[in-house]
């Protein structure tokens, strides 16, 4: 599945605000924020993934 750079890149941005916001709400071991914190993880390993093959 291939995703537009734009769409990716503001994906990577909502889901790291989502994160620090889930974070200062629930404190960093909250099952939220761990989840939140992997989808963010996976995403940019896509982004890097992106960049290394152009």
């Amino acid at each position: 599945m291939e995703m537009s750079m734009d769409y990716l890149l503001s994906d990577i941005e909502k889901t790291r605000i989502e994160m620090i916001d889930l974070a200062q709400q629930y404190g960093y071991s909250n099952p939220n924020v761990v989840q939140c914190s992997q989808k963010l993880d996976l995403l940019l390993n896509v982004y890097r993934n992106i960049q290394v093959k152009h």
